[in-house]
């Protein structure tokens, strides 16, 4: 029997939506306004090895040989994921009396590629990261400034309308629309350069902007933002109760159906 606007189907959303903020809000996969490097503190190219130069077609037309490499990353509690538009740079965040360069080197939105055991593969669905917008908004706005200027009308866009405005475009994009994904990433550097004040250069790779980054936080102490557009793959540790959240979402379609 179809549950039409009823309570448990309303319910049923909530679960889904709170669910989907709790996995990629969370930080339990980690930091993932850094999610393009890792902690190691060697100095080495292993800082560097979720990041590829490899384009989200590449790997959707890769067959067998994706879905065996995605077996790989889930033996080290990783996924494969395609990043849309990638932002790296620096940031200030005030600690005490001091200020700080802080880093920042993730895709402003991304999605993990699933592969089928015949080698077909989707992307399940795009999410928009929230954890660069974190750290960006504590630089700029508390918690009180932000909640006060959603509801002033002549009130410069604030880092969670600029997110919410880009997540509810999102929501109405085909996953296969990669097109439209790429402007919304666009969007979303463009309300954080203007709302942090920050210049932006563009590059051609996402490893030329994470290592223009690093050279910007620890040799030059200067805060800037580098982007290269695009799609591009990178492998990350995938949240814990992703499949909750999946499991949630496809009841919810079914219901509403």
């Amino acid at each position: 029997m179809q549950m039409t606007n009823t309570l448990g189907e309303r319910y049923l959303l909530y679960l889904r939506d709170m669910s989907k903020k709790v996995v990629f809000g969370s930080g339990a996969a980690g930091d993932y306004s850094q999610v393009l490097v890792t902690t190691s503190r060697k100095k080495s190219q292993k800082k560097f090895q979720r990041i590829t130069d490899l384009r989200l077609n590449q790997v959707m037309n890769s067959g067998t040989e994706g879905y065996r490499r995605e077996l790989d990353q889930e033996k080290i509690g990783n996924g494969i994921f395609c990043g849309v538009g990638i932002l790296a740079g620096t940031y200030t965040k005030r600690v005490g009396a001091r200020s700080t360069l802080r880093l920042i080197a993730a895709p402003t939105i991304y999605g993990q590629v699933v592969f089928e055991e015949s080698g077909e593969a989707e992307i399940t669905e795009w999410v928009v990261n929230y954890d660069i917008a974190t750290a960006l908004i504590g630089r700029n706005a508390d918690e009180e400034e932000e909640a006060y200027a959603a509801f002033d009308p002549e009130a410069s866009q604030t880092g969670g309308q600029i997110v919410q405005d880009v997540e509810d475009e999102l929501d109405g994009v085909s996953t296969k629309d990669v097109g439209s994904v790429l402007a919304l990433s666009e969007r979303y550097l463009s309300g954080f350069k203007e709302l942090t004040e920050t210049s932006c250069e563009r590059l051609d790779t996402p490893l030329q902007c994470v290592e223009a980054a690093i050279d910007a936080r620890d040799n030059q102490k200067i805060r800037k933002f580098f982007f290269c557009p695009g799609d591009w793959v990178f492998f990350a540790p995938v949240p814990p109760g992703l499949s909750t959240y999946r499991a949630l979402d496809d009841l919810a379609g079914e219901v509403g159906s």
